[in-house]
């Protein structure tokens, strides 16, 4: 993992939201710079990689989440405002 400035290692969603960032950067220089073809091809290299550790941090979300829900079925019904109108939550009223 990679480390802040102040030396602390990141919350896995401040890291998701990191590499999501250097993503879209590297997205950017692709598209709108006229970069020599081993650059660009290290630059996709390097956003192959940064979403693969994405995914894997989705993954380990889902799999916590799920957990959450086996271990506790009173705990899966209340979900974190962020989490509302999510097609899997318990409030169905925004797939109206």
């Amino acid at each position: 993992m990679t480390e802040q400035a102040d030396g602390a290692v990141p919350h896995r969603i401040d890291l998701f939201e990191q590499l999501v960032s250097e993503v879209e950067a590297i997205v950017q220089r692709l598209e709108n710079e006229n970069l020599p073809l081993a650059e660009a091809i290290r630059e996709y290299q390097r956003g192959v990689e940064l979403i693969r550790q994405c995914n894997a941090i989705l993954d380990q979300a889902e799999l916590q989440i799920s957990q959450l829900r086996t271990s506790s079925p009173e705990a899966g019904l209340a979900l974190p405002a962020d989490l509302h109108g999510f097609p899997d939550s318990k409030d169905d009223s925004s797939l109206a």
